[in-house]
This record gives C-alpha cells, sequence and structure tokens, in this order.
C-alpha cells in the first residue's frame, strides 16, 4: 500500500516534466498512474480481510467498494469546481497530497486484535 501511494505522489508530481520527454515519457507516465491506480483493487480486499477479520469480509468490502462509486461522481464535481482555481499542477498536487495521506495512514496504521496479536 505504501508502494502505490508513493508511485501515485511521484507520478502525478512529475507528470508536468513529461513535456520534455514528448509522447513517449507521457505515455508511459499515464500508463504507470493508471497501473497505480488499479493497484487499489488488489490490495483492498486483503486490507478489508486483515482490518475487519475474515468472518464477513464479503459483506465489509462491498461496503469499502462501494465508497469508490460515491467517491466517484463527488470528485468529478469537485474537480471541475476546482480546475480554474487550483490549475492543473494544482489538481496534480492535490491528488499527490492525498496519495501522501493514504501513505501516512499505511504506515502508522497497523491492525491489531484486541490482545495484541496481528489478525
Amino acid at each position: 500500500m505504501m508502494c502505490l501511494c508513493s508511485s501515485v505522489m511521484f507520478f502525478m508530481l512529475t507528470l508536468v516534466v513529461t513535456e520534455y520527454g514528448k509522447e513517449p515519457m507521457f505515455f508511459i507516465w499515464i500508463c504507470c498512474i493508471f497501473l497505480s491506480f488499479s493497484g487499489n483493487f488488489s490490495l483492498l480486499p486483503t486490507a478489508t480481510a486483515k482490518a475487519f477479520g475474515p468472518k464477513y469480509v464479503g459483506v465489509n468490502f462491498g461496503l469499502v467498494f462501494t465508497s469508490q462509486a460515491v467517491a466517484g461522481p463527488i470528485g468529478a464535481i469537485l474537480s471541475t469546481a476546482l480546475k480554474d482555481t487550483l490549475g492543473w499542477f494544482g489538481m496534480f498536487c492535490l491528488i499527490a497530497g492525498f496519495s501522501f495521506i493514504g501513505l501516512l495512514c499505511a504506515f502508522f496504521y497497523d491492525v491489531k486484535k484486541s490482545d495484541g496479536s496481528d489478525l
């Protein structure tokens, strides 16, 4: 999860440098960004099972996955409203900032049972 958040931060913050590498570098950066985003779909089931236990992992993951359906339209509305204020680079920095918050959460959040043992 930390590698995923770090890669999103890196590629978002350095997307503006792709103008020097022209189309091939831009293509590579966009592919890496989408590969990083798709990493959520492989990591979230495991993280959900570890955080909430294996008994109700299907129901819990369904709720976690539904959050993306809610966040999608909200993100589209917010990005449309903020694009004129922040500009494209500001939007990339905002996404990188949220990825940094995710990195901190992944680093500091350690799931344990009430007795202190791992799930």
